[in-house]
């Protein structure tokens, strides 16, 4: 139950937090790129420094809640932000929902119901070896392949590409704090899953910044909670042997399927005009 409860607060973090986080890159040029300039724009913003501080709790009870569930279902239950964010979206950025983004909001609802109910608590197993050293190289992997896309001239297509990138480092995140072996206190800091899952969660930051200034708030979340949770899932299945309870995996399948299905929804049909403010900010704004 304190899992579910932890995935629940995570959830709520994590969608205040993106709709805060597009609040302030609205002083972002369009052109932004990876680099110093970008974090010093972002953490001189009084809305972006909330915006880390729940980012910075939610993901300390995501890391309580991995500690005794799947990653499948925590990553899933993470995915309910995306319906946070969506309702913070039209309050305070004014973006506009169609029936259809309703409908996927409501299947993602349903899919993690069915999630709660296919698993239960148990104790995290090891990962096997080299599986860090295979997420470092992965991390550096992917922050090649980020920079050559936030270089790209900017448009909402490159956005949504970001917004993967960044699902993907959140992944890289959930995963190495599902495996750091907390046994050994004086050696957590030598564990290479530590520095990974940092890595990767300060680059999916960074490239969620980027992908809020070049396309909408809904969207954006949207491909980075299904990208972030069909990764984390299937690395959780493949790499640490996370399963469902006996007899309830077409359960959980179903319900996964559902919680996808939810978030591709919004991402495909997300309302083009979350921004309320019509200025562009140029490059010497």
């Amino acid at each position: 139950m304190i899992g579910l409860v932890a995935v629940a607060g995570a959830a709520l973090c994590s969608g205040a937090a993106v709709v805060l986080q597009a609040v302030a890159v609205r002083r972002l040029p369009d052109d932004a790129g990876l680099g110093t300039t970008l974090v010093r724009r972002l953490v001189t913003s009084p809305a972006y420094v909330a915006a880390l501080a729940l980012v910075a709790l939610g993901f300390g009870l995501s890391f309580l809640a991995l500690r005794t569930l799947p990653l499948f279902l925590v990553q899933a239950g993470r995915a309910s932000g995306l319906a946070v964010a969506a309702v913070l979206a039209v309050v305070v950025l004014g973006a506009r929902l169609g029936p259809r983004d309703a409908g996927g909001l409501a299947a993602l609802g349903v899919g993690l119901v069915g999630l709660a109910l296919s698993v239960a608590p148990a104790p995290v197993t090891g990962a096997p070896a080299g599986v860090p050293v295979g997420l470092l190289v992965a991390a550096v992997a992917l922050a090649v392949v980020a920079w050559r896309v936030a270089a790209r001239p900017p448009s909402t297509r490159t956005g949504l590409v970001l917004a993967a990138a960044a699902g993907c480092g959140y992944a890289l995140l959930a995963l190495a704090a599902h495996v750091v072996d907390l046994s050994q206190p004086l050696r957590v800091l030598l564990d290479p899953a530590l520095w990974v899952g940092g890595a990767g969660g300060v680059l999916a930051l960074a490239l969620t910044a980027l992908a809020l200034r070049r396309a909408p708030v809904v969207p954006v979340t949207a491909v980075t909670v299904a990208t972030e949770t069909c990764l984390g899932a299937l690395l959780g299945l493949v790499l640490v042997g996370d399963e469902a309870l006996p007899g309830r995996g077409l359960l959980a399948t179903a319900a996964f399927a559902l919680v996808l299905a939810g978030a591709l929804a919004v991402a495909r049909f997300g309302s083009p005009d979350a921004l309320t403010e019509p200025e562009r900010v140029t490059a010497q704004g």
